[in-house]
């Protein structure tokens, strides 16, 4: 099978940080890790204290920026605990929203009421994903959890992205981490690496999530090495499955395919995510006859002069369909409608290898509800 990746922006900071320029920023991750173990030092310490609210609080991060398997992980942990009976709503910053301040009620698990520029990429996503889970975006988490008890009445907040989010206390801390990478990469603290904290933080996980652990021999080192830094906490295999595909394009026919319909197509994956190199895996496991990649920056805001360039190489790749992700959809439809290009979204599913039934008794009595 061929596979061909366009170079573009999104992998500007890797190539960057793997040129001697690097070494300019490590004063930088220097004064950040300073900066960073002090505070956590006084948490530690108990100077400063984390907030309580009257339900049970389960946060899902990660160490590293962007690819780890996050947003996917936050669905599949929500509707775990949904089939368990139990009332969810889901607390995000809003990464990149328009509206950056106050809490906004991007969900309330019935209706949407806020596009994803107003809300962010992910939190629109889990809104149009997830059905009587609300969804609440603020910088303020304590403030969004107090809506979310007195509008739904929920019994557990699920956080995301908030391991480093220390102000509002938790029952369980979950970790993503990519089996591929699973400190970074490159394995070195903001801003001359991706790591958001160094890899001793992994102690403070109680479940941790690895993910993108298609490959045995790579998954078996991830494991052991989790394992070294985190003997006491909880670690579990994930991958992610593709479920179905659907037009991007509404119009008309919006019926889902089965991903069986991409074996043996041409493709061109276009996504703006964290890890480009995971969704071209995905696309490849489906048995396609060739992929190209078009990568852009994470979070990124398509233009007119992206539309033009994907149908430039669609044409240049003889391709059969376009297929991007969910987190991307919303953006790239707001400018592809004109093209006439056959424009798929590819829906995954984090699915827990061989231990789903245990990760849900896990997640059930780490929050008393077992």
């Amino acid at each position: 099978m061929k596979l061909t990746h366009f170079s573009d922006l999104a992998s500007l900071q890797l190539r960057l940080l793997a040129t001697p320029l690097h070494v300019l920023l490590i004063p930088f991750s220097w004064l950040y890790a300073t900066g960073l173990w002090i505070r956590n030092q006084l948490y530690a310490l108990g100077v400063f204290r984390a907030q309580r609210l009257p339900c049970a609080v389960i946060s899902v991060g990660n160490i590293a920026v962007g690819g780890t398997g996050k947003t996917p992980a936050v669905i599949a942990i929500a509707k775990h605990l949904q089939r368990a009976g139990l009332r969810v709503a889901i607390l995000l910053r809003g990464y990149k929203r328009k509206a950056r301040e106050g809490i906004t009620i991007v969900s309330d698990g019935k209706q949407v009421y806020a596009s994803a520029t107003e809300s962010g990429d992910e939190a629109y996503m889990m809104a149009q994903c997830l059905s009587g889970i609300p969804i609440i975006v603020g910088r303020e988490r304590y403030l969004a959890g107090q809506i979310a008890l007195e509008r739904f009445n929920v019994d557990v907040l699920l956080l995301d992205d908030a391991f480093q989010h220390r102000q509002l206390g938790r029952d369980v801390d979950i970790l993503t981490v990519p089996a591929t990478h699973p400190f970074g990469n490159p394995a070195r603290l903001l801003p001359a690496g991706t790591l958001r904290e160094p890899p001793s933080a992994l102690r403070r996980a109680d479940i941790i999530l690895l993910t993108h652990t298609d490959t045995p021999e790579v998954s078996v080192y991830a494991k052991a090495a989790v394992k070294r830094l985190a003997p006491d906490a909880l670690v579990l295999e994930s991958v992610h499955q593709p479920r179905y595909l659907y037009p991007l394009l509404r119009e008309g026919s919006g019926e889902r395919q089965d991903i069986e319909v991409l074996k043996g197509k041409r493709l061109l994956a276009v996504c703006g995510i964290g890890n480009p190199d995971a969704f071209v895996g995905t696309l490849t496991r489906c048995s396609p006859t060739s992929v190209e990649l078009i990568a852009f920056p994470d979070h990124h805001v398509y233009v007119e002069a992206d539309a033009q360039r994907i149908d430039t190489a669609f044409q240049a790749a003889k391709a059969d369909w376009v297929v991007t992700t969910q987190k991307d959809a919303q953006k790239l439809g707001s400018v592809m409608g004109h093209q006439g290009l056959p424009i798929f979204v590819l829906e995954v599913a984090l699915v827990v290898a061989g231990r789903d039934e245990e990760f849900t008794e896990v997640l059930l009595a780490s929050v008393g509800k077992l």
